[in-house]
């Protein structure tokens, strides 16, 4: 392990799935003392730990100071200064994710949503509107194969960071510095950005035609767009109904050069045979419920509330709710 920036950092990682165990081995390379809240992976973790097998970082075995099912069964004399996120973004759906995190909650905690989607702050920020709040967008394409094996084969590895509001006070500005500091440290790459929402929403070009378009036709980015002529223009439409929600809303930045360099991403991996298996395909792999509400229902509402035409987006967020609900009865069916 590296040494730490400054004293030793508390981190609870809310989610420890591929990104947030990533993330997790990048925290305790800076230093960091992590404790892990696991849920379908918790017996692996528990027992042997994570086994990372990376391009960026080697192959590496690791686990966290305190594994937990659940954020009530967390230490009780440990003062986390981060909760990190990672967990899939369902929004509405109950319990709530500032009620899970809760029992961890102190007043200086400051809480990191590294999830996918737009418009997916307000629940936490209403609750807890005087911690800091970082919203970020991540880019790290890191796939969980077994319980607690995590593959990461590119040496993409970008986590942008910004407050929640962007005029946010001058000490929530001081803890997205101090968390993109800690990822340097620990081998990663961050940026911290003034308005986060360009981010978001340059990301979503990518998620939203790439998430559910995947997940639909069971393919990964690259297969797709070698399926036929038709797939790249289906790809290129979705995101000029983003491009145009973004210009109606006023998020600057989000334009069709942007969406090109986006869509060169799958272009490559096409060529070259190398696609990658977009989240919400892994999940649907996997038989996890997947994120259709933040990624695609949040834009379609947007859209309907600015009044923009997005009946590509529409479709597919038409068909990926049926599938999410189809999964779901499948589950209660198990169950039984």
């Amino acid at each position: 392990m590296r040494a730490h920036v400054g004293s030793p950092v508390n981190i609870l990682l809310f989610g420890a799935g591929s990104v947030g165990a990533v993330h997790l081995y990048q925290f305790q390379r800076a230093g960091c003392r992590v404790t892990a809240v696991c849920r379908s992976n918790y017996d692996a973790v528990n027992r042997d730990g994570f086994t990372l097998i990376s391009k960026r970082f080697g192959n590496v075995k690791f686990r966290p100071e305190h594994v937990v099912r659940k954020a009530e069964d967390c230490p009780k004399d440990v003062s986390y200064d981060y909760i990190f996120v990672a967990s899939k973004s369902f929004p509405g759906t109950k319990p709530l994710l500032s009620d899970m995190i809760r029992p961890a909650m102190r007043p200086h905690t400051a809480i990191v949503l590294a999830q996918n989607g737009i418009a997916i702050e307000d629940e936490v920020a209403q609750v807890y509107p005087n911690n800091p709040l970082l919203s970020c967008a991540v880019y790290m394409p890191a796939t969980q194969t077994d319980q607690g094996v995590i593959q990461y084969p590119e040496m993409l590895n970008l986590l942008e960071i910004g407050t929640f509001p962007a005029n946010a006070p001058p000490s929530h500005k001081e803890a997205a510095t101090r968390l993109a500091d800690l990822v340097v440290a620990g081998g990663g790459q961050a940026e911290v950005h003034d308005d986060i929402q360009i981010a978001r929403w340059s990301k979503l070009l990518l998620n939203g035609a790439w998430n559910p378009i995947c997940a639909l036709s069971m393919c990964t980015d690259g297969d797709f767009l070698g399926t036929s002529p038709q797939a790249y223009d289906l790809v290129w439409s979705v995101m000029l109904e983003i491009i145009a929600l973004a210009k109606k809303i006023g998020i600057p930045g989000i334009d069709e050069k942007v969406a090109e360099q986006k869509l060169s991403i799958a272009k490559r991996r096409s060529e070259t045979g190398q696609g990658r298996a977009i989240s919400m395909l892994q999940d649907i792999q996997q038989g996890r419920l997947f994120e259709i509400e933040a990624i695609v229902g949040n834009t379609v509402r947007l859209g309907k509330k600015h009044g923009v035409q997005m009946p590509l987006m529409e479709a597919l967020y038409a068909l990926g709710k049926a599938r999410f609900d189809a999964m779901v009865r499948e589950q209660k069916a198990r169950r039984g």
